[in-house]
């Protein structure tokens, strides 16, 4: 006799139709950039309708908070114990390996519209938001425990971490000139986010 499938509660439910209407959103995304993209789109390619949308979230840029915050929180789940688990004189070209072969599309869209945040008034804090959420996570990964980043202050971090960021958005730049970012190019791009003292990139390291 086979058993009564578990009906999940509300709350499981709620969880259940966020996540595809993230999942959704991401491809939506990665296809016509953040202002191509439309709710009904959204919606539609999640099987839902725009009432569920605004259930979970209040606008496009909420749901793009939440993807970034997702994406930030994977990877330190996931990528990060990996990375500090190999020998540090290896640990960059690791990272630029994935980078390579999974360029993060939400902090790109997040840079793309913190770029227009001076012509959206009615939008500006929250894009402002949104920039800061980002680079608050690319601190915390740098600041992570086993990094040779971790001793430096918090000052030093945040520099880092725009250095980090601008790396990836110059990754970006070069495929749109034509020459995508292979690993060993990010590896490059990056050698000054990971020097530890700054006299490292003098002397060739």
């Amino acid at each position: 006799m086979s058993e009564t499938p578990q009906r999940l509660t509300r709350a499981e439910q709620q969880q259940r139709t966020r996540e595809r209407l993230l999942a959704a959103a991401a491809d939506v995304f990665a296809e016509h950039g953040f202002d191509g993209s439309s709710i009904d789109e959204i919606t539609a390619r999640a099987g839902f309708s725009r009432g569920a949308f605004y259930s979970n979230f209040t606008d496009k840029i909420d749901l793009l908070i939440t993807l970034c915050d997702r994406r930030v929180a994977e990877f330190a789940r996931d990528e990060l114990p990996l990375i500090l688990a190999t020998p540090e004189e290896d640990r960059l070209a690791v990272v630029a390996r994935w980078l390579a072969e999974d360029l993060p599309q939400e902090v790109l869209l997040v840079v793309e519209l913190a770029r227009h945040r001076n012509d959206r008034p009615d939008t500006a804090a929250a894009l402002q938001e949104l920039l800061d959420r980002v680079l608050a996570g690319i601190e915390g990964i740098l600041a992570a425990e086993g990094s040779e980043l971790a001793s430096l202050s918090v000052e030093e971090r945040r520099v880092r971490a725009h250095a980090a960021l601008g790396a990836i958005l110059g990754m970006e730049l070069l495929g749109y000139l034509g020459a995508p970012a292979d690993a060993k190019v990010i590896e490059l791009m990056l050698a000054g986010v990971a020097a530890t003292d700054p006299g490292d990139l003098g002397n060739g390291r």
